[in-house]
């Protein structure tokens, strides 16, 4: 849409002016303490796309979180769509995404160096426990298509009293 005019990116609107998409079939109020913690350590790195008229069409969970922190004013990316299109826009921003894929290894290598320069892993939105998952570096790695050589370990913490498979770890 170039019409030879800048446009804003965002401009800063009362959370007042703003009304969910009562149709939204995202559920979400499980992610909101997490985008709370991102909102808090961050400030807003997305803006909410709404109509003009203030129904949200991308970003409720970042107005919900945005309304438990109390914040009185949110950056908003007007868009001025019918409903059909709206809604459209809606689904496509929340399942795009889903549709990428974690490179697992390159993520914790990443942890990894944040951590070791002391860096605060709060509020990127990972648990504790998960963080420490992605963290642990791997004790052992089988080699692709094969399976583990059990001689390979000497001792082990654990012992199934029925099979008597024996492991290390939780």
């Amino acid at each position: 849409m170039d019409n030879g005019k800048a446009e804003a990116a965002a401009i800063w609107v009362p959370t007042a002016e703003l009304k969910a998409w009562q149709e939204n079939p995202r559920r979400n109020d499980h992610a909101v303490p997490a985008v709370m913690d991102s909102i808090k350590r961050f400030g807003f790195a997305s803006p909410i796309i709404a109509r003009p008229n203030g129904e949200v069409i991308a970003g409720h969970t970042r107005l919900k979180a945005a309304l438990e922190l109390r914040l009185d004013r949110v950056p908003v990316r007007y868009m001025d769509l019918d409903p059909a299109d709206a809604k459209l826009l809606a689904l496509a921003d929340n399942r795009s995404s889903e549709l990428a894929d974690w490179d697992d290894e390159g993520l914790a290598a990443i942890l990894r160096d944040l951590e070791a320069e002391e860096v605060d892993l709060s509020g990127i939105g990972w648990s504790l426990d998960d963080l420490a998952d992605m963290l642990q570096p791997a004790e052992y790695e089988a080699a692709a298509g094969s399976e583990l050589d059990l001689n390979a370990f000497s001792e082990f913490d654990h012992q199934c009293p029925r099979c008597s498979f024996e492991w290390s770890g939780q």
